[in-house]
């Protein structure tokens, strides 16, 4: 377990050792934190949550598309690797985490767990789609099968939490 905690600390400072990525998720949290507080205040969402939801998102985008595509994925290989659901690993185990504290707080913000849900499996596939087109990673069915998975949980966790919480306001 320790060498997991290791392991996942070397790939967050190798992430912001590169300036480039570094700003990108600077500047990816900023703007998309800003922006969910403007349609907070357009929709009636909850501003903090909405908030903090798109400085999550900022930072999954930045963290998706910070690594390089290795050279051996350039020769041969399909466009997506065909791969199936696993925790078995720390890069397994960090994709089914990544989507979990944006889709926590936008269930928060906007009370709509299945819309939030859909948005966070359609921004995974579209993040694997894109990763090969750009140059940055490689698209995996595994990768969005772990971060739906953690959407799933996250989205169903903060629904509950939710009903809860407005029945006990209710009751009040």
């Amino acid at each position: 377990m320790l060498d997991q905690v290791r392991w996942a600390l070397d790939a967050v400072v190798f992430v912001f050792s590169d300036p480039l990525t570094a700003i990108g998720v600077v500047t990816g949290a900023v703007v998309l934190g800003s922006g969910a507080w403007f349609a907070a205040r357009r929709f009636g969402w909850r501003p903090v949550p909405s908030v903090f939801a798109g400085i999550f998102l900022g930072l999954v985008l930045a963290l998706t598309f910070s690594r390089s595509q290795p050279s051996w994925a350039l020769v041969g290989t399909r466009f997506c690797a065909l791969n199936g659901f696993s925790v078995n690993g720390v890069s397994e185990l960090f994709n089914a985490l990544l989507f979990v504290p944006p889709v926590w707080c936008a269930v928060l913000a906007t009370r709509r767990p299945l819309a939030v849900l859909v948005s966070a499996v359609a921004s995974s596939a579209l993040i694997e789609v894109l990763q090969p087109l750009v140059g940055r990673g490689l698209c995996e069915t595994q990768d969005l099968l772990n971060n739906s998975a953690g959407a799933v949980v996250a989205a169903v966790l903060a629904g509950g939490y939710v009903t809860l919480r407005d029945r006990r306001g209710a009751v009040s």
